[in-house]
């Protein structure tokens, strides 16, 4: 069973039944859903989902994720860890703080990051899902 860390804006679309990204990234929460795949949400995603849902800029709240977490296994929080941080902090070209505590998170377990954020996607130093 493959495992990913997702950011914000990849959960979110998928959780509202959006098209994620593209394909391939689309099929990857898919295969979630059937039991096939592991998505890990990195607390700072939590964090960032109850204050989107807050400013009324998204329509999935704290609660929603709560439930999503609850009901499924294949969908798993990645709380913050020193490990984490300090992985976090080696990245140096991602000068957002929260984008690279996602990155950090999926830096540090070693597993492909969802997010179509092009500033994480040309980071040297976290490995990003994406079509050939």
């Amino acid at each position: 069973m493959n495992k990913y860390v997702t950011d914000t804006q990849a959960l979110i679309k998928f959780l509202n039944g959006k098209k994620v990204i593209n394909d391939l990234i689309d099929s990857v929460f898919k295969k979630a859903e059937e039991g096939k795949n592991i998505i890990l949400i990195p607390s700072v995603v939590l964090f960032e989902i109850g204050y989107l849902y807050e400013k009324q800029r998204i329509p999935v709240s704290i609660k929603d994720i709560k439930t999503v977490l609850e009901d499924s296994a294949n969908y798993r929080e990645e709380k913050l860890s020193i490990d984490i941080i300090e992985s976090s902090f080696e990245i140096m070209d991602i000068p957002e703080l929260h984008d690279r505590l996602i990155a950090g998170s999926a830096r540090y377990l070693n597993v492909p990051l969802i997010t179509n954020d092009p500033v994480i996607l040309a980071s040297t130093f976290v490995n990003c899902v994406r079509e050939k």
